[in-house]
């Protein structure tokens, strides 16, 4: 667990943990309902210890961390509308790809689509019917990973890994508007 601490503070600056009172490890029986491993509420990232190793635990704590940040100042990231605009504009590129994919049965969806918030039953489909390996090749060049598309929180959140945990040129060209507000909440902090 050491490792795991000592990297999160090497790349991700404290100032950014300030909605975040604990980091609880265990086993969760409604993480094995909902098929996650991870969540933030009250205060508390909540990690499951079912882990593929000790860099999956950081993902999952910095992706948490993402949900607090957003928590704490979602004024200063979305109010501009900036993000949203750049989520929905992926995602209507997605729809039309899968459209074409699909031979046009992607009407009933169309909708969701078009919706930033999230659906337990549009995250069903992405990734149950549709598959992440099909969701992976449709949307490169689009979305950082697949889990992005779920929602703008998700998109916000994914793009916030790649910031700190991959390649911040990457998430700069892919994603500008979450890379430039993340720059922003850096800026913030420093002065």
């Amino acid at each position: 667990m050491t490792y795991v601490i000592d990297e999160i503070e090497n790349r991700v600056p404290r100032t950014l943990f300030y909605g975040i009172d604990t980091i609880v490890v265990g086993e969760f029986e409604d993480f094995v309902e909902k098929n996650t491993n991870a969540k933030y509420e009250n205060g508390s990232i909540i990690v499951s210890n079912q882990q593929d190793d000790e860099d999956d635990l950081i993902d999952d704590i910095v992706h948490e961390t993402a949900h607090a940040v957003e928590e704490s100042d979602p004024g200063f990231l979305y109010s501009d509308g900036k993000i949203e605009v750049e989520f929905l504009g992926k995602r209507k590129r997605l729809f039309h790809l899968l459209k074409q994919e699909f031979s046009g049965k992607m009407n009933m969806w169309a909708k969701q689509f078009l919706n930033p918030e999230y659906s337990a039953q549009f995250d069903r489909y992405l990734y149950e019917v549709l598959g992440y390996p099909l969701l992976t090749s449709l949307s490169m060049g689009l979305f950082v990973s697949p889990y992005a598309i779920t929602s703008l929180r998700e998109y916000f959140s994914t793009g916030f890994e790649e910031y700190f945990l991959k390649d911040q040129n990457y998430l700069k060209n892919m994603s500008p508007a979450i890379y430039n507000k993340i720059e922003g909440l850096l800026e913030d902090e420093n002065r």
